[in-house]
């Protein structure tokens, strides 16, 4: 019998749907909010159904067998694997699950006992302490501290300011001509985030986001964003800086979690993609956790 799932893409019009769902997950990962499904659904297809009462995410790279993230909501998660096992089957694919949290794997281990699980440390999640880095106390923020105190003596009359409809087209004009400077051809995850955050921010006020950005004497230093994921987590999905003003990343990521996310516990810096650079960058801001996530072949 032929499987009746049929799965619909994401777009701005299936905000409200996923963001049910969601609420009804606890949750540390950054790559099922609506926020990071909407910025990248141009660099894959991104799909989604409900199967059994549960939210169920599809990704599909061009040339690629199709993954999906472990089944969201408080539905009958054992029914839907199943269901998706006989979807793929159907179609010749295999069932792949990717970013799955090690609290999910007893289940798919128990539902399919000759499935694999492999640690993909490149893409598991950073998680913070939101109030240590708005404070930036003690002896394991000293060299972040001493930045963000050298940009305040640099910089005394930087301004933060929410985004807005005030500010939201200088800030495509800006994006625009930064990604102009720093286009790499061979880089089409560069390529994808900036057509990303251009729709970010022609879609801005229905996107449920928080964002901002620092200027001084009128020049725009940095801006990001991000969004309350779940009551206790948000998560930051951009975060951009002009490296020639010294501690603007610093600045930014104090001043978006102090003005938009103080009252919440954890803030999720997402993945460091296996890149050195950014790996020790993250590593640099002494995560509490990072959230590993499995790689699940059934």
């Amino acid at each position: 019998m032929e499987s009746n799932i049929s799965f619909t893409e994401i777009s701005l019009k299936s905000k409200d749907l996923i963001k049910s769902y969601l609420a009804k997950e606890d949750f540390l990962i950054s790559d099922i909010t609506f926020g990071n499904l909407f910025i990248w659904r141009h660099a894959r297809k991104i799909e989604y159904a409900v199967i059994n009462e549960c939210l169920v995410i599809k990704t599909t790279y061009e040339g690629k067998n199709p993954f999906i993230f472990f089944p969201i909501g408080d539905g009958d998660k054992k029914q839907a694997l199943l269901s998706l096992k006989s979807y793929f089957e159907e179609r010749k694919e295999s069932l792949e699950l990717h970013s799955v949290e090690v609290k999910n794997l007893e289940l798919l281990k128990e539902l399919f006992p000759s499935a694999s699980a492999t640690l993909n440390r490149d893409r598991s999640d950073y998680l913070y302490i939101t109030k240590e880095l708005i404070e930036l106390k003690g002896r394991k923020f000293h060299k972040k501290k001493n930045h963000f105190n050298r940009f305040l003596e640099e910089h005394a009359g930087f301004v933060y300011e929410p985004m807005s409809e005030a500010n939201l087209e200088e800030l495509i004009e800006l994006q625009t001509k930064w990604h102009e400077t720093n286009d790499d051809p061979n880089d089409l995850g560069l390529h994808f985030e900036h057509i990303g955050i251009i729709d970010v921010f022609k879609n801005f006020s229905k996107l449920s986001l928080e964002g901002g950005l620092i200027r001084c004497t009128g020049n725009v230093m940095a801006f990001s964003f991000g969004e309350a994921a779940t009551n206790e987590m948000c998560v930051i999905h951009i975060e951009k800086a002009d490296i020639s003003y010294r501690g603007a990343y610093q600045a930014i990521n104090q001043q978006l979690l102090s003005h938009a996310f103080s009252d919440i516990l954890y803030a999720n810096r997402e993945e460091d993609l296996g890149i050195e650079g950014l790996r020790k960058a993250k590593l640099s801001y002494n995560p509490t956790m990072i959230v590993d996530k499995y790689e699940v072949k059934v």
